[in-house]
């Protein structure tokens, strides 16, 4: 049943990759309904799947069509639509796949080596280290999602006060539920993780996005023989520049366990180091393979490295992975220090679901391929609605309640409205999430306490913990206060150019 759903999710994730507008958050936010009905490990496989393969798809309709399917295929799309007016559409997507496949394989397998020591760590953490764990990744992701520091912070307080709703998880007190019995059990955040992502996101596509089904891809693309005679020859090409796949792979793990990246900002990052690195730098963005290798390679590396921050410290490296911190807690489980401990199998369970995707990228894309072009020409029109009407029903099914239809609508406007002026969305559903096991640890660390604030530097592992988020606040306001410097010159040059040009 794993090997099913692996290849079910990995087709759902292709599906998901060339369709621009919607991305893999918000298609495991759909899911996210069915899969608590899985076993823990069927579900996990079933959304990491959908992760891999929707990393590799949205090259396809980035180098045949110049419309990325995912943000970071707008990197492949420099060098891969140029080759494919070169004619080598095949070859493009071959090294896209071969790309895809060792990134993943590579930083899958490094996952695994690291994420095991992690566990022997586990014991060191009682509940004063795991308030600091979790008030480190809030404050961590808050800040290095999206543009604004302070927009970032203010959805992640956000989010923490609407965490608040519902039962008090010590004394049972009702709190801001405005005697509405469904709120008693708080905001379910399975409806409000849909609104935000899936609903918002198709109310943004309405007035932004055009249908990429206007354009043609190459002629013949759709022979299979041909396709996979493409395909070796990607990989030949591929492996004889695995100096390349290597650079991209190293950069796409350093970056995925840093939260808050993302594979849109690492494949620039990841190109940028590449085309610094070559003897011909102008040769990039001319159809050149090193162009495709340095994003994809990249892409599937930062897939399997964010599961690092999730699984062993409860900190959602990406959008789509606070869908998998949202998975866990729904079964119960607690990710952090502890999981590899507790849980072991189920985390091994989402890293191996990478790797044995990524593998499967290869035979299954070549047959695949042809059918994901048809597949980017289905209009917004179309799509829109389907989705909405998915993400309503999704959020019904989860319990079989209408509370939770107005639930994911008003989230849905929210995260509309938030989009709309530069908010980030993830720090806010990552509050919702985290709250209440921000409250439990502080309440259960003040009871150890006795009335003592020492005893939250009493431990070498709290101070070690403490340190890092100082360090972090540090850098975060000297980073802030430098921007602002830097900006300030520039609005007065501005205000003396408007000045200038009124006379």
């Amino acid at each position: 049943m794993g090997l099913l759903w692996l290849i079910v999710g990995l087709l759902l994730g292709f599906v998901v990759g060339v369709l621009p507008g919607l991305s893999t958050s918000n298609t495991a936010a759909l899911l996210l309904p069915f899969s608590v009905v899985l076993p823990t490990e069927q579900g996990l496989i079933l959304i990491m799947s959908i992760y891999a393969g929707s990393a590799f798809a949205g090259s396809v309709p980035a180098i045949l069509v110049n419309v990325p399917g995912e943000a970071g295929s707008a990197v492949t799309a420099l060098d891969g639509y140029q080759m494919a007016k070169q004619g080598k559409a095949g070859v493009a997507i071959g090294i896209a796949r071969t790309a895809s496949t060792l990134g993943g394989v590579v930083s899958g397998s490094l996952v695994l080596l690291v994420i095991a020591p992690l566990g022997s760590l586990a014991l060191r953490f009682g509940a004063r280290e795991m308030f600091i764990v979790v008030l480190l990744g809030i404050v961590v992701v808050s800040t290095l999602v999206g543009k604004d520091l302070v927009k970032g912070l203010l959805s992640g307080v956000a989010g923490l006060v609407l965490a608040t709703v519902g039962g008090s998880p010590l004394s049972g007190q009702s709190r801001f539920t405005f005697g509405n019995l469904q709120l008693l059990d708080g905001i379910q955040f399975v409806p409000a993780l849909i609104g935000l992502f899936a609903i918002s996101e198709m109310l943004l596509l309405i007035g932004s996005a055009k249908p990429a089904g206007s354009s043609k891809g190459p002629a013949g693309e759709s022979s299979l023989r041909k396709d996979l005679r493409d395909a070796i020859t990607g990989t030949k090409v591929t492996f004889r520049h695995s100096g390349s796949v290597a650079q991209a792979t190293g950069v796409g793990i350093i970056l995925g366990i840093i939260p808050g990246i993302g594979t849109g900002v690492s494949n620039f990052i990841s190109y940028g180091i590449a085309k610094r690195a070559s003897k011909h730098p102008e040769k990039f963005g001319t159809g050149i393979p090193q162009g495709v290798i340095a994003s994809e390679a990249c892409d599937n590396a930062v897939g399997a490295a964010t599961l690092v921050p999730t699984l062993a410290l409860g900190v959602p490296g990406s959008a789509t992975m606070a869908v998998v911190l949202a998975q866990f807690y729904i079964q119960g489980i607690q990710p952090g220090p502890k999981v590899l401990v507790d849980h072991g199998p189920q985390a091994m369970a989402a890293v191996l679901a990478v790797i044995a995707a990524s593998i499967l990228i290869l035979p299954i894309g070549i047959i695949a391929t042809a059918p994901l072009v048809q597949i980017t020409r289905i209009p917004v029109k179309i799509l829109v609605p389907v989705v909405i009407v998915l993400a309503l029903t999704a959020s019904v099914s989860y319990r079989g309640s209408l509370f939770d239809l107005g639930v994911a609508i008003a989230f849905g406007l929210i995260g509309y409205l938030m989009r709309l002026h530069g908010y980030p969305v993830i720090p806010l559903i990552l509050g919702l999430i985290l709250g209440p096991l921000l409250e439990e640890h502080l309440s259960r660390a003040l009871k150890l306490a006795n009335g003592h604030l020492l005893y939250f530097f009493s431990s070498p592992t709290a101070i070690v913990l403490w340190s890092i988020l100082l360090a972090v606040v540090a850098y975060l306001v000297v980073s802030s206060i430098r921007q602002r410097r830097r900006l300030t010159p520039d609005a007065s040059l501005s205000a003396d150019a408007d000045a200038e040009a009124m006379r």
